[in-house]
């Protein structure tokens, strides 16, 4: 089962990249490394490839940037793009994990919508007890799905152009902010 997948990537990623290599995490030393920090420690400086890194299941997560205005995520997939993604595949960062803590990343899909008006997300968070501070999720569509589970967002804003946040999440937004072209719109939520 995938838990958490996200990806390295360089400021600006086009859709049509692919994934060079998978470092897989386990702390049981079944996979490549036993933390995350040793995978990223592992992707050489000035590293021009794609690196996906895998948590396997039953890790507890810290995942820490050095603030939502200094550390990007970068991706452009979108829903019924050209390699068949969809909108639970296409996020820029996905997490099924539980127990998860993100700190201070911008999780951005660069999809800009122009071309056709596509669900383009930015993080999908569906594992339980997740908490979320002072991040950043910018998109064009459907930027934030809070799928399933408890979500904590402190200090975090959502920027996008039309459907923010959607999903079935049980999630409490704490001085968080969201921005847009158009008026503000939550769906989804029970």
């Amino acid at each position: 089962m995938t838990v958490l997948s996200t990806s390295l990537h360089v400021p600006v990623a086009t859709a049509a990249a692919s994934i060079a290599k998978t470092i897989v995490v386990n702390p049981s030393g079944t996979g490549d490394f036993r933390s995350v920090q040793e995978a990223v420690n592992s992707v050489p400086d000035y590293n021009n490839q794609w690196i996906k890194i895998h948590l396997a299941s039953g890790v507890y997560s810290l995942l820490e940037g050095e603030g939502a205005q200094k550390t990007s995520i970068e991706w452009g997939d979108y829903a019924s793009d050209s390699r068949g993604h969809d909108t639970a595949s296409c996020g820029t960062f996905t997490s099924y994990a539980s127990n998860i803590v993100v700190a201070g990343i911008t999780f951005k899909n660069t999809y800009d919508g122009y071309s056709h008006t596509k669900q383009a997300v930015a993080a999908l968070i569906a594992g339980d007890k997740s908490s979320l501070y002072s991040c950043g999720f910018v998109g064009y569509q459907d930027t934030l799905a809070d799928l399933f589970g408890r979500h904590y967002f402190k200090g975090c804003y959502i920027q996008g152009v039309t459907d923010f946040i959607f999903g079935l999440g049980q999630s409490i937004y704490e001085v968080s902010t969201r921005t847009c072209r158009d008026s503000i719109r939550v769906h989804g939520s029970p």
